[in-house]
């Protein structure tokens, strides 16, 4: 009898330890992912303003012209590929391909030789992150939001990926100035609001930020957080 109550502990203890484990694997599936994809300073003597702008083309054949062609940019700007396969220069760098969720940047007055869709099934479609002067209208570019700054001394530029697993929960980064949020894929729940794909909205300048949950029980979501913050700042997740 003792030995039979020996066993039954010993497969108790190891049914509990399996189960445990499971559940700190579904946990640890579950936690929100954040991605630094770019981070860079801000120049001193640039307009303290940050804008983002949609960018939309045709499918080839024939190739998209070249958008924008032989300019340049004060400020540093982050680009972000939504849809189609873009090629684009901009020096010293050689010409590169970059397609759905992949991105390049722009150096303040780097040279940006061209931006063409290459996709032959699908529009180009990306979403430009700048600083400072946004220079000349071009029929090609849309402005979706523009946000004032405070000061531009001593401070970085940031541009972060979270994903959110179905009903997850996650708050900002911290960050000293102002922000703006794209909506990727999914829904999400922030400040009493509800924010679907495509949806963008300014981020407070706090060091608190905000609080996004997935509004999905079953999907996941991914948001583009572009931030301004001191330089050297916390930036930890909360």
């Amino acid at each position: 009898m003792q030995k039979s109550r020996v066993v039954a502990s010993v497969l108790t203890a190891g049914f509990a330890a399996v189960l445990a484990s499971r559940i700190a694997a579904q946990s640890g599936a579950e936690k929100p992912l954040w991605e630094t994809l770019i981070k860079k300073p801000l120049p001193e003597d640039s307009q303290p303003t940050i804008s983002v702008f949609s960018i939309s083309g045709s499918s080839a054949p024939p190739v998209q012209p070249p958008i924008g062609a032989g300019h340049t940019h004060a400020g540093p700007v982050f680009v972000y590929i939504l849809q189609g396969e873009i090629e684009t220069q901009v020096e010293p760098d050689p010409p590169a391909i970059y397609r759905p969720g992949e991105f390049f940047y722009e150096a303040p007055m780097h040279v940006h030789r061209f931006q063409r869709n290459l996709s032959k099934t699908e529009p180009g479609r990306v979403i430009v992150f700048q600083a400072g002067n946004t220079g000349q209208a071009n029929p090609a570019v849309k402005l979706l939001l523009q946000e004032p700054l405070r000061t531009t001394v001593n401070q970085e530029l940031s541009l972060l990926r979270l994903t959110l697993p179905a009903g997850a929960l996650s708050g900002t980064r911290d960050h000293s100035g102002p922000g703006v949020v794209y909506v990727l894929e999914g829904k999400v729940e922030a400040s009493d609001a509800t924010y679907r794909a495509g949806d963008l909205f300014p981020e407070p300048a706090n060091l608190a930020g905000l609080t996004f949950k997935n509004a999905s029980s079953s999907k996941p979501a991914k948001l583009l957080l572009y931030q301004v913050s001191d330089m050297g700042g916390p930036g930890s997740a909360r």
